[in-house]
């Protein structure tokens, strides 16, 4: 058996640390409030609407109307990122629509034309969100639109002896070294597990992808579950190829259990409390990284087969669980950098 391919797991929980006992306690915490367990929510349908770029146009000829109709309908959603949309936004009915699956439907108008010369594409969206969330931020979220992403950053206690930074320092004969930028891309992603890093018992919850069977691209984040969210999308064209139905299921990876009704996860082990295994087997996916984006204050990992893509994101535009510790969302420190702190390993076992 391929050493490479056996990822590290959770160790099965013999005693409740002291946050994991708080949370499963039935009394509150002294001297905070009670959390709601389902706070206020409100639907809505957002509406994004744009001419199709001119550079888009430009490549659109084709044998027939139909195909042509084909090409700029997977051009518009695909690179949806560099259209400049227009947005509405209006009130929903409840409909009980989940907070991270979406149904997102892109529609275009143009001639019955082998070769369109001008045209527009509308894409719309439903979205449930909590109190006091932007639901125009909530929907680009979940189209993978540009969004606002307000840089925040700790500053470090250097007296401390528990504010040791946000990344862990990987050791060992694994470690290749930084991972040059464009390094993923053009690769088969084959392996991800979030449980990296070990220190005994348990994990300090790196998150590691492997590629084509082989290395593996490290981010060294200690408990990088709950800053990293990983979304799935298919689409289904219509048979007229006048509009593409996209299924989105966006969800942060972990979190912890009293965060569980504001965060769905896509994996959940904590002893006590009823497991969620929704992760994919990367190797069965066979899909293949064709979008690597680093900066500071986060990152893109996306890889696709066929009409299914699979997109792990960080940033300061993404909403972050409450921690345990100090009952805010996560922050990094000043002069931290998520590019940076890109590493290549051999292998999954690293030393922290």
């Amino acid at each position: 058996m391929d050493r490479s391919a056996r990822l590290p797991r959770r160790a099965s929980a013999l005693r409740l640390t002291p946050q994991r006992a708080a949370s499963a306690s039935p009394s509150p915490r002294k001297g905070l409030a009670p959390k709601p367990e389902f706070p206020p929510m409100s639907t809505h349908h957002v509406a994004f609407a744009a001419a199709i770029p001119d550079r888009i146009l430009a490549q659109a000829e084709a044998e027939d109307a139909r195909r042509a109709r084909s090409f700029l309908l997977s051009q518009g959603w695909y690179e949806r990122r560099r259209i400049d949309w227009t947005c509405s936004l209006a009130p929903a009915p409840e409909s009980g629509q989940s907070l991270n699956r979406h149904e997102a439907v892109l529609a275009l108008d143009c001639a019955d034309s082998a070769s369109p010369t001008k045209g527009t594409l509308a894409v719309s969206v439903t979205v449930n969100v909590r109190q006091g969330e932007d639901p125009l931020e909530k929907a680009r979220r979940v189209l993978d639109l540009p969004r606002r992403g307000r840089t925040q950053r700790r500053v470090r206690d250097p007296q401390s002896l528990w504010d040791r930074g946000s990344f862990s320092a990987v050791r060992g004969n694994s470690v290749i070294g930084p991972m040059p930028p464009q390094w993923p891309e053009g690769r088969m992603l084959t392996g991800y597990s979030s449980h990296l890093g070990s220190y005994g018992q348990g994990g300090v919850g790196l998150s590691g992808w492997q590629c084509n069977r082989g290395s593996w691209i490290i981010l060294p984040l200690t408990g990088s579950d709950g800053w990293i969210w990983l979304t799935r999308e298919e689409i289904e064209p219509a048979q007229d190829f006048r509009s593409v139905k996209a299924v989105i299921d966006q969800r942060i990876v972990g979190v912890h259990p009293d965060q569980l009704a504001d965060f769905p996860p896509w994996e959940h082990r904590f002893a006590g409390h009823a497991q969620v295994r929704d992760m994919p087997d990367f190797a069965d996916e066979k899909a293949t990284i064709e979008r690597f984006e680093a900066t500071e204050a986060g990152f893109v990992l996306e890889a696709a087969n066929g009409l299914t893509r699979w997109r792990f994101a960080m940033g300061d535009d993404l909403p972050r669980p409450i921690w345990a510790g100090s009952r805010e969302p996560r922050m990094l420190a000043e002069g931290e950098s998520v590019a940076a702190a890109f590493l290549l390993a051999h292998d999954c076992y690293l030393e922290v």
